[in-house]
Order: C-alpha cells, then structure tokens, then sequence
C-alpha cells in the first residue's frame, strides 16, 4: 500500500508515450533462455483447464479454488523465498492432484515455460505498482513478458488483475486494450462477479486483499479476454 500523500495517478499521455517506443528486447529474452525456468506438469496441459496465479504468496487463495473446481488444474507461482517456500509445501499437504505451487520466478516461466494457446486463466492480484515514474518498466502490463503471457491466453482466455492502487488498473486497461486488443469484461472497484469468485470469498482473496476490505481501502479490478483478433505487436 502507498502513502497517502503520494497518490500517482494515470497519465494517458506517458502510458500512449511507453506503448510508442517501448520495444523488447531480445537480449533479455536471450538472458532467461539459458536459465532454469518452472516447468508445468505435462499432464496439467488439457485445452480450456490451466489456471495460472502470478505472485501467489502462500497459496491459499488457488489450493481453495482448485478444491471448488476439481475439473481444472491450477498451477501458482511465487518468488518470494518465504512464501514460496510455504506455497511448495502447501500444495503438497493438499495433496490435491489439480494443484500445485512452486516457488520460482513467474518472468521466467513465461518467457520460456509457457507454451501459446494454453492458459484458460491467469490471475495476478495486488502485484508490487512500482508507483515512480522511473520504476514504470516494470509494472507488468508495460514488462517484457506481457506479449509472452498474452500469447499463452487461450481464445477466449481471461486476464485477471487486482489491485489497491487505481493508476494500476487504469493503466492496464489503456494498455491492454490499445496494445493488445483484449476485451474488457469486467472494470472498476471490485465486486462479486462469476469470473472472480468474490462471492466465494467475500472478506478478500488473499492476504493484502483482506487487509484493505477490512480497513476500507478501495480495490480495483480488471478482467479481460483474449480474442483471435488480439496483437501481438511489440
């Protein structure tokens, strides 16, 4: 959560100025080619089931839903050391053959461990805003894997994002919208909608999103869908 004090908000004019002459670059692609990525089962690879959460924490929010929809493999990722580490162990106490947690680095993964046309889903919710101008690069609408975890949608695949920083959201919508042609279901503070599952977890998802129901913080969301008719352009 940012200071209050300091409250960035969207600018239409940078966000069209990034998406002009921002490029990826291939030797940051080159960097991750030669590293050890997480890997996906191969038998966690079905059309229309492979749910993916970025920066998962702990995992308790995806080892829930993978109880409530047996019929779906979900995989979760978290860097953190810590956390990760309680995510691994998590999905192995589950014991749940729909769910697994790793602890390794979600850039990685999708710059070489995802494969095109097999993600029916992918959430990241409440990932760190970067909130300085120069730290823009990294908010992952503008990073260099965006094109890779765009590409990894299913048709008809759904790209869910939280957050309790509005600039955020709102710049991933300008973003996803103008660059990559997503369509927008769902936009604004959240709310419980079937493709959310806030009804099934009506005190907060996860950790930070629990904290900032309870203490009336405002929460944006943002859901979008692939379509055949997206771009790809770098």
């Amino acid at each position: 959560m940012l200071p209050k004090s300091l409250p960035p908000e969207f600018n239409a004019t940078r966000a069209a100025w990034d998406l002009k002459h921002h490029q990826r670059h291939q030797k940051y692609a080159d960097f991750f080619e030669e590293r050890k990525a997480p890997q996906i089962p191969e038998s966690f690879l079905k059309p229309q089931s492979l749910w993916l959460e970025i920066g998962a924490g702990t995992g308790q929010f995806f080892e829930a839903l993978a109880r409530l929809h047996p019929e779906k493999n979900l995989v979760a990722i978290e860097r953190d050391r810590m956390r990760g580490k309680r995510l691994a162990r998590r999905s192995e106490e589950a014991g749940l053959k729909n769910f697994i947690g790793i602890r390794g680095n979600a850039i990685a993964a999708a710059m070489t461990g995802l494969r095109p046309n097999s993600l029916e889903r992918i959430y990241i919710l409440y990932p760190c805003p970067w909130p300085k101008n120069s730290q823009r690069k990294h908010r992952w609408h503008f990073h260099p894997t965006m094109p890779k975890l765009v590409e990894a949608l299913e048709p008809g695949g759904l790209l869910i994002l939280a957050s309790d920083q509005k600039f955020y959201v709102d710049e991933s919508h300008y973003v996803w919208t103008q660059r990559y042609g997503l369509e927008v279901i769902k936009y604004g503070e959240i709310s419980p909608h079937p493709l959310n599952a806030l009804e099934l977890f009506p005190e907060g998802r996860t950790k930070f999103e629990r904290s900032f129901l309870a203490s009336g913080q405002p929460c944006y969301e943002l859901i979008v869908r692939a379509t055949k008719n997206q771009s790809l352009s770098r």
